[in-house]
């Protein structure tokens, strides 16, 4: 099978899943704040961000490790995966024990602690579900995670809207991300076992002192990364209030899944950038070059049109209650459209082993993020918080752009592409406002077109693009 090929299919198989994804959640999340309201939505939305960077200590970048490590030598699978599930488990009750002293320090409530006690739980399990889907994506068969992903959608839809039929509190909700992440725990193992590799439970203080040395750079990098994603929502939620954290959340779920567009392409990509870093350089090279225009070139309108319909998005999904969102929308989305174009130059970071680069990068980020949340968020609530991510994604972007000399001609072709896509982006904008109170599905599609047919025109597409597209859609 070409590399090619290869990409394709993963790409497809994965993107598949995380439409399915996107649909279900959208469907899910939407009905439960519906139902929940702005104040119990920010609790469990406070929880979640919460867990999640609690959940950090539970991960500690071996899963990123496995995946470079693994996908250069497929018999190395065993030791890394059993090693890993070791630490994993230690790691852990660490992070149950710092959630569960946290929360209570910062004397929340008594059903807010319930609810973090849960989700903590639901993010440990989750943690240790990507450990599998590590396997998966090292031994590139991606059609294993997507399954996955679609039986954890399903299984979510199921249990919301049992919940809100049955008009449960907020507890069962919580209790529901938890029971359904345990059933794809389960799923995820037994494939691993059945059609990859078992682990060898062995403790080598050796070997787990090598991999904790050259996992920890992924693993400060993914703590900074979530800090200046995540500790907004906390931040809001000591400053502001429940209500506030739920019209945030509510904007901030829209960007989750715009992010998973990136996520998919470059999930397939990262095994194959770490491959070529060791077999080909003028392929990487290509295909980094490739993966960024792509990117770039899908974010800007996304952008643009968001920024431009985002009042009657918000009105139509959530109704007339979180019409407060719509300003922390019209601001988030430019935050998306920079992590579009920051996952690739992220991702060829971990591929040639200059984690600890990135680190650098994202630590500043984190740094910003913090102060600059401190500052506007006090002044401006949730606008403030929403600019403060926008900006350290605008840092972060530029810092790992300015350091990739190895790339030939990289602030050009950027600069090139990302000025096409504005002037595309531009006509589209146009085309939007003219038709601005047409149905919205049907607008978003005609206004896709335009851009497209745009770009074009002006050349943001080159000869390779095209050999490249018809050859995928050959395979």
């Amino acid at each position: 099978m070409t590399t090619v090929k290869k990409i394709a299919r993963n790409s497809l198989f994965l993107l598949f899943g995380q439409v399915v994804s996107i649909v279900f959640g959208f469907f899910y999340f939407v009905y439960m704040a519906r139902y929940l309201g702005a104040e119990d939505l920010g609790i469990l939305s406070f929880a979640i961000s919460f867990a999640s960077i609690l959940g950090l200590i539970g991960d500690f970048g071996l899963s990123s490790l496995m995946i470079r490590e693994v996908s250069r030598s497929l018999a190395q699978a065993p030791k890394y995966l059993g090693s890993i599930l070791l630490i994993k488990i230690l790691l852990s009750i660490v992070n149950f024990g710092a959630a569960a002293v946290a929360i209570n320090i910062l004397g929340y409530s008594e059903p807010t602690i319930r609810v973090v006690y849960i989700i903590t739980l639901y993010s440990i399990a989750t943690n240790f579900t990507y450990v599998f889907y590590s396997i998966f994506q090292a031994f590139e068969r991606f059609e294993f995670q997507s399954l996955g992903i679609i039986l954890n959608s399903t299984l979510m839809i199921v249990g919301i809207f049992f919940a809100v039929e049955q008009k449960l509190d907020l507890v069962y909700f919580a209790f529901i991300y938890l029971v359904v992440n345990v059933i794809i725990l389960v799923y995820s193992f037994f494939i691993c076992l059945g059609k990859f590799t078992v682990p060898v439970l062995r403790i080598d203080w050796i070997f787990w002192k090598q991999i904790i040395s050259e996992s920890a750079p992924f693993w400060l990098n993914s703590v900074f990364v979530l800090i200046y994603f995540k500790v907004d929502m906390v931040m809001l939620s000591l400053m502001k209030g429940d209500s506030v954290v739920g019209w945030y959340a509510a904007s901030y779920r829209l960007i989750d899944a715009l992010a998973l567009l990136p996520a998919v392409l470059m999930s397939t990509m990262y095994p194959v950038f770490s491959k070529f870093y060791v077999s080909s350089r003028d392929s990487l090279e290509f295909a980094f070059k490739k993966s960024l225009k792509l990117l770039t070139i899908i974010s800007i309108p996304i952008g643009i049109g968001t920024t431009i319909l985002a009042e009657r998005i918000i009105l139509l999904i959530y109704g007339v209650e979180y019409s407060h969102s719509v300003i922390a929308l019209q601001i988030l989305i430019w935050a998306s459209v920079l992590s579009f174009i920051n996952y690739t130059p992220a991702t060829y970071f971990n591929s040639v082993n200059r984690q600890r680069t990135l680190m650098m990068f994202t630590f500043v980020g984190a740094i910003l993020n913090i102060i600059l949340n401190v500052i506007l968020i006090s002044r401006f609530s949730y606008s403030g918080a929403a600019v403060a991510t926008v900006s350290t994604e605008l840092v972060v972007g530029l810092l790992m752009v300015s350091n990739i000399h190895k790339i030939e001609k990289l602030s050009s072709l950027l600069t090139d592409v990302i000025f096409k896509s504005l002037v595309a982006g531009a006509i589209m904008a146009v085309f939007l406002l003219f038709f601005y109170n047409y149905t919205l599905i049907l607008l978003i599609f005609f206004a896709a077109i335009v851009y497209f047919i745009s770009l074009y025109i002006v050349n943001g597409f080159d000869e390779d693009d095209i050999h490249l597209f018809m050859q995928i859609l050959r395979r």
